[in-house]
């Protein structure tokens, strides 16, 4: 067998102490699938958003996006190679560690905004900036000084945590848009168009939670990638609303600049 398919992530060994077969290979497979959606979200942000509508530049929401699809990129492309090699926790995993939890940092900076600049809340915003990168560099530096017990066990707990994150942030924006606390341009969207959208971004993200808690690795990488498409769908519609932009979204007074809280 080379690959199958809906191998478990556990147990990594049969009773008689060998490799499952085609475990290694299903790995493989759906980190390929991670890599795709991020190289794709990529695509679409430098060809669509910048390039034919020329919407990028003015949107820091997908800005915050691109960082966190680009970098996790590299992150895939380790783990392609870690199991293209058969090994699984060696330094190309430690590598792919560090790097996803960049990624992970900023996507989740979006979650942030999301929650908190609908209602200018600076302070907010800055902690809760400050809370993920924290929370990364502690994650980053518990695994590697408890590589040997622990290998990905912590990182892939707060990826979960950091999936989560993203969920309730899409509903508590969705509550800003139904409650008008959001106003929605129509040149954007209609208020019920936008309703419905989050809707069904919230049900993905739902759903790829879901489908990670499985431990089928064809289910829970590509899914995972699933979730930054998500992201990008959002904050290409969100961050174009007039909360996010320059002259309604200045952090302080208002004439201050958005990017100024960063």
């Amino acid at each position: 067998m080379i690959v199958n398919f809906w191998a478990d992530a556990l147990p990594e060994d049969t009773a008689e102490g060998l490799p499952v077969p085609g475990r290694m290979a299903s790995f493989l497979v759906g980190h390929c699938g991670f890599f795709m959606f991020n190289f794709l979200n990529v695509c679409y942000l430098i060809f669509f958003e910048e390039y034919t509508f020329q919407r990028f530049r003015k949107n820091f929401l997908l800005q915050l996006g691109f960082v966190a699809c680009f970098v996790q990129i590299f992150s895939c492309i380790t783990s392609i190679h870690r199991y293209n090699i058969d090994d699984e926790y060696g330094v190309w995993n430690k590598a792919g560690v560090i790097i996803g939890l960049v990624a992970f940092t900023f996507f989740n900076f979006t979650d942030i905004y999301l929650m908190f600049q609908p209602k200018k809340n600076v302070t907010a915003i800055r902690l809760g900036i400050c809370f993920w990168v924290v929370l990364a560099i502690g994650n980053g530096d518990y695994s590697m000084a408890n590589w040997e017990e622990k290998n990905t066990k912590p990182f892939q707990m707060l990826i979960a945590l950091k999936t989560l994150s993203h969920i309730v942030a899409l509903i508590v924006f969705r509550k800003y848009v139904e409650d008008g606390t959001v106003s929605v341009d129509e040149s954007i969207s209609s208020k019920d168009a936008m309703l419905r959208l989050l809707k069904v971004l919230i049900f993905v993200d739902c759903l790829c939670l879901g489908g990670a808690g499985l431990k089928k690795t064809i289910l829970s990488y590509p899914g995972t990638g699933l979730t930054f498409t998500v992201m990008v769908i959002a904050t290409s519609f969100i961050g174009r609303m007039d909360f996010m932009t320059g002259k309604s979204a200045a952090v302080g007074t208002e004439s201050q600049p958005l990017k100024s809280i960063v």
